[in-house]
């Protein structure tokens, strides 16, 4: 039993005709994998930054004091939020978006040797972020309590 209403599965419907979908491409998406549609999912996230990092738009943003030392997240998180920077940071999604781009990627764009943080994506003091581990990209969590310093940038749309 489906959770979504008659109105979102016809405005879906109708915007699948007008791009050219047939009924059978409705059945084999249907048929997808999770990790299928989990990808297409993080693929239409509205902000989209993987494009953004392709295309250079995004830095890697360290606080002024963790350039030279350390300091807890909550005050950096409270740094961003004050001046108006957390909106531009990435999120949960946005991580998990990067994470499903593969090594390949993540290594590509200069990411490797660091935890990449997604600061707009804190949850219950835990703060999400990526790391090259195995030769893979893994999502792990830190503790806005943690000393963060400057291996561990928040990734920011410039």
């Amino acid at each position: 039993m489906s959770h979504f209403s008659t109105g979102q599965l016809n405005q879906l419907g109708d915007k699948l005709e007008v791009a050219g979908w047939s009924a059978k491409d409705v059945a084999n998406l249907g048929q997808a994998s999770v990790e299928c549609l989990t990808e297409i999912r993080l693929s239409l996230n509205k902000s989209d930054i993987v494009r953004a990092v392709e295309a250079g738009e995004t830095e890697l943003w360290l606080h002024e004091d963790q350039k030279t030392g350390w300091m807890p997240g909550w005050k950096i998180l409270a740094y961003l939020a004050g001046n108006k920077l957390l909106d531009g940071c990435a999120d949960l999604d946005e991580l998990k978006a990067i994470q499903a781009k593969g090594i390949g990627f993540f290594r590509r764009h200069g990411f490797s040797g660091k935890a990449i943080v997604g600061w707009r994506g804190v949850r219950a003091g835990g703060v999400p972020y990526l790391f090259e581990g195995d030769d893979v990209v893994v999502l792990g969590w830190f503790r806005l309590d943690d000393g963060w310093g400057a291996g561990d940038p928040g990734l920011r749309r410039k």
